[in-house]
């Protein structure tokens, strides 16, 4: 049987441990947010979801499209160590009759076609 300061000992290792992992999963769900292009469009369907969603499916460089039609939003997770296009992001929503009325990415926030 383990002592009591020695199980203290392990339980507070444990604890610091646990913490160690959350914080990490944190700091890195916070990173991603961070590279991510999220776009608000004026109006959204079912059928705008597949439109945007099959649309950019075949993007290289995009890991991760989400719709959300209660926010009206397009969120867009580039694969790791990809920085996307600000304008070829928009143009693509342009090409599909989805012009963003406002674009959040790491290079800015965007209310008109980005220059580059």
């Amino acid at each position: 049987m383990l002592s009591l300061s020695r199980r203290t000992g392990l339980v507070a290792g444990v604890v610091l441990m646990v913490a160690s992992v959350l914080t990490a999963s944190v700091a890195s769900s916070a990173e991603r947010e961070k590279t991510n292009t999220v776009m608000t469009v004026g109006e959204m369907c079912g059928g705008c979801v597949k439109k945007i969603t099959k649309r950019f499916d075949g993007v290289e460089g995009i890991a991760k499209v989400q719709c959300s039609i209660e926010k009206q939003s397009v969120t867009l997770t580039p694969k790791d160590r990809v920085r996307l296009s600000p304008k070829g992001i928009w143009e693509i929503m342009e090409s599909i009759d989805k012009t963003p009325t406002k674009m959040v990415t790491p290079e800015g926030t965007f209310t008109s076609k980005p220059k580059k």
